[in-house]
């Protein structure tokens, strides 16, 4: 297996701290003790936002106040030395009031920046009070049908109206009300953004870098999708693909293929390919990372 590296600018703050989120849980001064650490490691330039819930935002502060970071945790871009970006999250069903205090608690906090926030889609039309903080704005579209190409429409018409960039979002694990997105659907959510000209993310699922069957609580399995497998598969994308392609790509579970492909890009392709594909939140940010260095894409 070849040992040279992939382009680093490929994976450039490609990965959100979701740490505190499910499954991983962990305490609010566990997550921010262990973002501190990352952000000042081998691999700190690969990792986004620490996330963090609506709710957990006067925890955070409180804990930012009582050990803030040193100088060398800088996050790049932050206005002044010593601050952490921060991601703020309102889960479905949250009222968008709780996230905008929540993004004033953190503003209040000088060791805190707040980098973007994240929302569900409701027909309401609540999520777009988001636009009015500032920040860049990803909205979660949901994954039925016809109301999923809605939403998708209207975060396109907010993206082309207003002066803050907005990204459409889709969950890629299982939830109580859904099994994960199969390639054909997470496809067809890549092209359909594209072709409304919205930069993305993804949350959950994305632990491995090769697309698998996991193992669930209680026996049995479900299939999940791979990180080298969403990036190639955005790659293509970018060039033209057709639908059916891309299924083909997110379905590959080969992974010295997959890693040929992408040590292939180019920095112009990268540069496409990160344009549409921004970052996704993993609650392990070390499990794919580890994963790359494994497949020798990454080194320190």
């Amino acid at each position: 297996m070849s040992t040279t590296p992939a382009p680093r600018s490929l994976f450039d703050r490609l990965v959100d701290d979701a740490a505190v989120f499910p499954p991983g849980n962990a305490p609010v001064e566990v997550a921010w003790a262990e973002h501190l650490r990352l952000r000042s490691g081998p691999y700190g330039d690969v990792v986004g936002p620490l996330l963090i819930g609506a709710s957990a935002a006067r925890a955070l502060a409180a804990v930012a106040a009582a050990s803030p970071p040193g100088r060398d945790t800088e996050t790049a871009g932050t206005a002044y030395p010593g601050t952490v970006e921060v991601g703020v999250i309102a889960r479905p069903g949250t009222p968008v009031e709780d996230l905008v205090e929540a993004v004033d608690v953190l503003r209040g906090t000088p060791a805190l920046r707040v980098a973007s926030v994240e929302l569900a889609h409701d027909d309401a039309g609540s999520w777009r009070r988001a636009l009015e903080l500032g920040v860049p704005v990803a909205v979660e579209v949901p994954r039925d049908g016809a109301v999923h190409h809605a939403a998708l429409d209207a975060v396109a018409a907010a993206a082309g109206g207003g002066s803050v960039e907005v990204l459409a979002k889709l969950r890629t694990q299982s939830t109580p009300a859904a099994p994960v997105p199969t390639p054909r659907e997470l496809a067809e959510f890549l092209t359909a953004a594209r072709e409304r000209a919205l930069p993305l993310k993804l949350t959950g699922g994305l632990h491995h870098v090769v697309a698998h069957d996991e193992p669930v609580a209680g026996g049995g399995s479900e299939p999940q999708h791979g990180l080298l497998n969403v990036l190639v598969a955005v790659h293509h994308l970018e060039g033209g693909a057709t639908l059916r392609d891309l299924e083909a790509t997110l379905e590959l579970r080969d992974a010295p293929a997959l890693a040929a492909l992408v040590r292939g890009l180019d920095e112009r392709a990268v540069a496409r390919l990160r344009a549409r594909f921004r970052s996704f939140g993993c609650c392990g940010v070390l499990d794919p990372v580890g994963e790359l260095v494994d497949l020798g894409l990454l080194a320190p």
